[in-house]
């Protein structure tokens, strides 16, 4: 989804080690193909042993591009939100199942996610009471949007893992309906938002990585119907 230089400076900021000293592995699980690393000394969630970094899957379209975010303001800011700050692991969408990976966007939304292995587990995002949403789509201007990410209870739990998806969903929903009509400037007419380009019927919503404190980006997918006209 990054690009092979920020996805690495991603896994350092989120593992807390240079690139040389992560010692990657991989393994099986269905027909699926997962990465992981040791996680850092203080992760979160609860395997503090290993973290599940990246899949790899047969027979699906590309991921879409998106440029990793970082604050733009200061290098105090970029110390404090992403360097020092110790990340949540990314969270994939798999499947009861272990053979499949993501939903489509349009169920994402509509919180049609009842496969989802722990869909009714607490949603591992933190602390916080908010998120926000962030999408850098190449060709159009950063969007985001907040997400609140616990219940409105006396114990305000922490949503979900499948409401937390449904919410995610939910803005890219709204993302592609903001910049549809909006310029879309980048070499390629690939990933072009409209009706003559993609729509959210397209996409698959295969995971949700954090990018800094209390950010979250998707990781999105072209279904494999439409990447064949590509």
């Amino acid at each position: 989804m990054f690009g092979a230089l920020a996805a690495e400076r991603y896994h350092v900021s989120l593992l807390k080690r240079e690139s040389q000293h992560i010692n990657w592995q991989t393994k099986v699980s269905g027909s699926l193909v997962f990465f992981f690393a040791p996680a850092p000394r203080d992760g979160l969630g609860p395997d503090r042993g290993y973290w599940i970094i990246d899949y790899v899957t047969k027979d699906s379209g590309p991921v879409i591009p998106q440029q990793i975010w970082a604050p733009q303001n200061s290098s105090d800011a970029l110390r404090r939100y992403v360097e020092h700050e110790q990340m949540c692991p990314p969270i994939f969408l798999v499947h009861r199942d272990s053979v499949d990976l993501g939903f489509p966007l349009t169920d994402a939304a509509a919180g049609n996610c009842m496969s989802l292995r722990g869909a009714d587990q607490t949603a591992p995002v933190g602390s916080g009471v908010h998120a926000q949403i962030r999408i850098n789509w190449c060709g159009y201007a950063p969007w985001d949007d907040q997400v609140i990410i616990r219940r409105q209870t006396p114990g305000q739990e922490t949503v979900s893992l499948e409401t937390f998806v449904k919410y995610v969903a939910g803005k890219v929903m709204k993302f592609m309906q903001v910049v549809k009509d909006s310029p879309y400037d980048y070499h390629s007419p690939r990933w072009f938002i409209g009706d003559n380009g993609i729509t959210p019927r397209d996409i698959a919503l295969i995971g949700v990585v954090q990018v800094s404190q209390g950010s979250w980006k998707p990781i999105l997918q072209l279904n494999d119907g439409f990447s064949r006209f590509l």
